[in-house]
């Protein structure tokens, strides 16, 4: 059981960092209100196509556009176009914020012993009855893309809405993170094909050992996740969407790979 801590400081104690680092993940309840969270949801989906299809690094400006330009119609006049840029930016503005969360990243440093930087983000809607709502992540570790060797690469998940198997929660392998990375089958994880499922998968013959454990969330938990621990999700064929936000952290200095799509790099959260 995940120990309990402050709410009100949201501070995390030492029983938090010995279950993060025995079990590869730690779920804090309530890290951002209803009210910042209904604001930011209210603008990305502004901006998303009708596949509600999976957003990359909406943090960055030029990203944004280049996943939305199809929204903008030839018939809309200069200044509709130009405010829907605008409104792009103030995306970017509300993710970065999120990504740069002061109690996010104090969790984060007191769980890595390290200043973190930020790499990536992605914005996963899980919309009920879209394309991508049978979207489910094969068993694979988020570490398998960047491939930093020492242990210093780091998720998390920022839920929009509560999650549970029915809308497409997550489950993990507690404890699969200690056995580094495992090799996996490449797939497609970016806006792959409707009804395939996306991640780097991992065998069923190397999991055996482990526990499969599905998580239910709360509107603005997070989850934090070990870059080695082995996770997935279900699809969603429920009335309800699944909306999160995942960003990508490492400690200062360490060595990563960049992406042909993601395009990590590294993002001063000061």
């Amino acid at each position: 059981m995940i120990p309990d801590y402050n709410q009100e400081s949201l501070i995390i104690k030492q029983s938090h960092i010995n279950y993060y680092k025995e079990n590869g993940y730690l779920i804090i309840n309530k890290v951002v209100s209803n009210n910042i969270l209904d604001n930011y949801l209210d603008n990305i989906r502004l901006v998303a196509n009708r596949d509600f299809a999976a957003i990359m690094n909406p943090d960055r400006f030029e990203f944004l556009v280049a996943q939305s330009c199809d929204l903008i119609k030839q018939n809309w006049s200069l200044r509709k176009k130009v405010e829907f840029l605008n409104h792009c930016k103030k995306v970017n503005k509300i993710i970065f914020e999120l990504m740069k969360n002061d109690n996010i990243v104090k969790i984060l440093q007191m769980l890595q012993n390290k200043t973190v930087v930020g790499l990536m983000s992605q914005m996963l809607f899980k919309e009920a009855n879209s394309t991508y709502c049978s979207q489910a992540w094969a068993p694979h570790q988020d570490n398998a893309y960047p491939k930093n060797g020492n242990g210093a690469y780091i998720t998390t998940n920022l839920f929009f809405a509560d999650s549970n198997i029915d809308n497409g929660t997550i489950y993990v392998f507690p404890k699969s993170h200690k056995d580094g990375l495992f090799e996996c089958e490449m797939r497609p994880s970016y806006r792959e094909k409707k009804g395939s499922s996306p991640g780097n998968t991992i065998k069923e013959k190397d999991l055996v050992n482990f526990e499969k454990v599905n998580l239910d969330f709360k509107k603005g938990d997070l989850l934090v996740l070990h870059g080695n621990l082995v996770h997935g999700s279900y699809p969603n064929f429920s009335n309800k969407s699944r909306p999160l936000l995942s960003c990508s952290y490492i400690n200062e200095g360490e060595n990563f790979i960049s992406g042909n799509n993601a395009q990590r790099k590294v993002i001063n959260l000061k």
